[in-house]
């Protein structure tokens, strides 16, 4: 064991990651943040770069983009990390096939792959939904990463079929921010819908809902949904704007139901659960979803969380069924922050991709 311990710290020592973004340190961008906070801990040798310097704390430096081939030859860089499918594309100088196909949010500017190679430097990639990876996404663009990158990192079963080796990685969260408050049993009973303005996020749904809702259930709403409230003709809401995680936290320790009404995309999809769901799950919330996706790699349907289908009065039952049977249904939401806490938590999940890309 202590011999294991030792070869993995030389491998480490002679190795060294550099993380290559977008916008950071960026708090809104959600588990980007956290998982990069947790990479600089675990691997405190670690740089990190941006496209578009952010201006959020960070506890290490974060260097412009423009200077990552100076840098890296100065300070030894052996490894490459990305999130995204079009940043991955982006630094792989694959932005467009050969018929001329395009991928969205791409930059050709961002071309390192030449670079890389010289240097023999590892490229490590997590594929997640979003990030130029929707519906119509071509496989030649995954043949790409597949064939370039060392390790793929995913949490959706298109990418992990796609590309041979991938490896299943659930989103991360910050379980020391987000963690379990048993919920009070009191009405109104409190529902959160916390997204951003998309036409996948299913606002039109949560507008039949709430408005199928009599004066037991208040309405958390959390985004930029400011031109939509005149929908709700049921004005038992609150409407809060974009928040930062730290004002969101309240938010969900009051909930006890976190509304997640996905829907299909032409243009993206969400992964299931999405990342506003998980963190508001960690803290004891009742997710009561869609699951556009069928996505049953994790969570399972009435135990960890109430699946509902997409339509208003199977999504209000739901709702009515859970006030009338709160005991039970506050169990499911006990239940699944636990296995939130257990299979999502940022410093598990980072350890583990560490690992895998050190030992490549």
């Amino acid at each position: 064991m202590q011999a294991d311990k030792q070869q993995e710290a030389d491998i480490h020592s002679s190795r060294r990651l550099a993380v290559i973004d977008t916008r950071f340190p960026w708090k809104l961008s959600g588990f980007r943040y956290w998982e990069n906070m947790q990479i600089h801990l675990q691997s405190p040798d670690t740089l990190f770069f941006a496209a578009e310097p952010f201006t959020n704390e960070f506890p290490a430096p974060v260097y412009p983009f423009s200077q990552f081939k100076q840098i890296a030859v100065s300070e030894g860089i052996t490894d490459v990390y990305c999130v995204f499918l079009n940043l991955t594309l982006s630094l792989l100088g694959s932005c467009f096939l050969p018929d001329g196909s395009y991928m969205p949010g791409s930059n050709p500017a961002w071309n390192i792959r030449p670079f890389l190679e010289e240097r023999n430097m590892k490229l490590h990639a997590t594929i997640y939904p979003g990030g130029g990876l929707d519906p119509r996404t071509k496989a030649e663009f995954l043949h790409i990463v597949a064939q370039h990158c060392t390790t793929t990192f995913t949490n959706i079963e298109e990418i992990l079929h796609a590309i041979p080796g991938s490896l299943y990685h659930p989103v991360v969260i910050n379980t020391d921010l987000y963690s379990y408050s048993p919920k009070q049993q009191n009405l109104p009973l409190q529902l959160t819908f916390c997204a951003y303005n998309s036409v996948r996020k299913g606002f039109p749904l949560l507008v039949q809902v709430f408005n199928r809702l009599t004066e037991d259930f208040h309405l958390n709403l959390v985004g930029d949904w400011q031109d939509h409230l005149y929908l709700l003709t049921n004005k038992n809401y609150t409407f809060y704007g974009i928040l930062s995680p730290k004002r969101l936290k309240p938010i969900y320790e009051k909930s006890h139901v976190f509304l997640n009404l996905s829907g299909h995309d032409q243009f993206a999809q969400d992964g299931f659960p999405t990342t506003a769901a998980v963190d508001a799950m960690s803290t004891g919330c009742v997710l009561v979803a869609t699951n556009p996706r069928n996505d049953r790699l994790v969570l399972e349907s009435g135990i960890d969380y109430i699946e509902v289908e997409a339509n208003g009065q199977s999504v209000a039952d739901a709702l009515f069924r859970i006030k009338e049977n709160f005991r039970q249904a506050m169990q499911i939401g006990a239940t699944g922050a636990n296995k939130i806490k257990n299979r999502f938590d940022s410093k598990q999940i980072v350890k583990s991709k560490l690992s895998h890309i050190f030992e490549k």
